[in-house]
């Protein structure tokens, strides 16, 4: 029985790669070829044999998923099969889930909210960070694992869910019940004026609702006397190439091209220009990026080069330009397959070269200190700008202004610490805030003016040893991992505190792209002004 599985499954395999192709030379030696349909029999009969023979039983679908893994692996490293599990969980970043809208750690068996996204369930129900969910649909709560907790927050839309909840600004703990609605990841987590003059916007994906979301935190900084921005993209991925299109339109006039598309089939062919309509008064714009800048950020941070529109500050972006087009099956598995190259307005490909190279040395390249991608490289094409700066394709954006962040990079242990199950830094952080209430009456002096003394420092390390006997306290007793341990300390008691952006002023004490960058406005101030939109 489970032979003829296997064999009519691979026959669909080879049904589906036809429908992929869109192309007639594929189908034609799909139809006619007999040594395509030769390898297919030996292809069945392997699958065949080990489900008979292999010293351990394997599941038929087990074994399809890994093939397709397979036939895929010599391809591009952006070209990905993903079984259900992995496309449902990828997706959420992008298209949302249904659930109450909170995010959540368990803290010594506790579920801990973490955080609590803008206008869901969860907001409405007046639940904040901190809080703790003793029962979730009258069971306790206490010794679930995360997968086990996230299972019954999220589930069908329109469903109840009944939590009791226990939260320090309560005598007593209080019973909830939410409704399961549709969530949408907010990609823009931080907006605001950093200095007067000065608006702040971070944009951490690429969805469906950037373009609305960017949309609002221009027009708020905007009535708040916005003159000139910094937007960062440190860190994005990347995500929809529409997106990417609608933000870039945002800072530049209409009939000006944005990106280009080209690929084996005709319709990968496109070209996309700025319109009009969403176009914002042109104000000095400055566009941070890192290594963790990829695909559709550089497409951002690629236009607004070529065209000169505004300037480019920080480290060298990833290098990812492919486009991937989805193919979801009846499963609910997806293949994200690559069908078209992008280039910038100049015409330059930003795509680092992965030939001979694994995966995992292709994904690491950028973030070695060494290395040198294509861009940097002797032998890189050079393209020119809209006013004839040179720039260079194929590795990637090359920022106009280099700013290093060594000194901003955690230590082995530090990092292991932070993100550690255990969230030490964010437990003590808990502590400080019930042993000094004080502190949460004046946000702005306690960013500026409080500091971690070396006691509240010895009593961390002591309440780590307490909760790790293995932990030993020199490993936080270099003078650099004593400054960024007491740093974060901060960091997560502001969070605590006042939320997500007084956490964001804490980092930005500390931030050296950003403080390098804002010194920079006045060249990005000539380029607005030479540039003849």
């Amino acid at each position: 029985m489970k032979c003829k599985k296997v064999l009519s499954l691979v026959v669909l395999f080879g049904f589906t790669l036809s429908i992929l192709s869109y192309a007639p030379k594929v189908t034609d030696l799909l139809a006619n070829s007999e040594h395509l349909y030769a390898k297919i029999k030996i292809f069945t009969s392997v699958l065949e044999t080990i489900q008979r023979s292999y010293i351990e039983e394997k599941e038929s679908d087990e074994l399809l998923e890994d093939a397709l893994k397979g036939v895929i692996s010599n391809l591009d490293p952006h070209t990905v099969f993903l079984p259900a599990d992995d496309f449902k969980s990828w997706n959420q970043s992008f298209e949302g889930y249904t659930g109450i809208g909170i995010s959540f750690e368990i803290l010594r068996g506790v579920v801990t909210v973490m955080s609590v996204m803008k206008s869901s369930p969860a907001e409405e129900a007046g639940i904040f960070a901190g809080d703790k969910i003793t029962q979730i649909n009258g069971t306790s709560s206490l010794g679930l694992t995360k997968e086990e907790a996230a299972e019954q927050f999220n589930g069908s839309l329109g469903q109840p869910v009944s939590l009791t909840i226990k939260s320090k600004r309560w005598a007593a703990p209080k019973k909830i019940q939410l409704i399961r609605e549709r969530i949408l990841l907010n990609s823009i987590p931080y907006s605001m004026m950093i200095r007067p003059g000065v608006g702040y916007i971070a944009i951490n994906r690429f969805t469906s609702t950037t373009s609305r979301e960017l949309e609002d935190a221009l027009e708020t900084l905007e009535r708040k006397g916005m003159r000139s921005l910094i937007l960062d993209l440190r860190g994005n991925s990347g995500g929809y190439l529409n997106a990417a299109v609608e933000v870039t339109d945002k800072f530049i006039p209409g009939g000006n091209s944005i990106v280009s598309t080209r690929g084996r089939l005709s319709s990968s062919f496109q070209e996309f220009y700025s319109t009009d309509e969403g176009t914002h008064k042109l104000r000095p714009l400055i566009i941070l990026i890192d290594h963790g800048s990829a695909s559709a950020s550089e497409i951002v941070a690629g236009a607004i080069q070529d065209l000169d529109r505004g300037l480019i500050a920080g480290k060298t972006t990833f290098g990812k330009g492919l486009v991937q087009s989805q193919y979801r099956f009846h499963d609910g598995s997806a293949l994200l397959i690559t069908t078209a190259k992008y280039y910038t307005p100049s015409g330059r490909p930003i795509q680092r070269d992965f030939a001979g190279k694994s995966k995992d040395d292709y994904y690491r390249e950028p973030y070695l200190e060494n290395s040198q991608t294509q861009t940097e490289s002797s032998h890189a094409k050079p393209f020119k700008t809209r006013l004839g700066r040179i720039v260079y394709g194929a590795g990637g954006i090359k920022p106009d202004v280099q700013i290093d962040t060594k000194n901003n990079v955690l230590s082995h242990q530090v990092r292991a610490l932070y993100f550690s199950e255990e969230r030490y830094f964010y437990l003590f952080a808990e502590i400080l805030a019930k042993k000094y209430p004080h502190l949460k009456r004046n946000q702005t002096n306690f960013i500026n003016n409080f500091i971690i003394t070396d006691r509240i420092y010895y009593d961390f390390a002591q309440f780590i040893k307490a909760n790790n006997p293995a932990f030993h306290h020199a490993t936080l007793n270099t003078p650099k991992n004593r400054e960024d341990a007491k740093f974060l300390i901060k960091r997560d008691l502001a969070y605590l505190l006042w939320g997500n952006d007084a956490r964001f002023k804490v980092n930005m004490k500390r931030d050296r792209q950003l403080n390098v960058a804002l010194k920079h406005f006045h060249e990005a101030n000539t380029l607005l002004s030479m540039t003849n939109f």
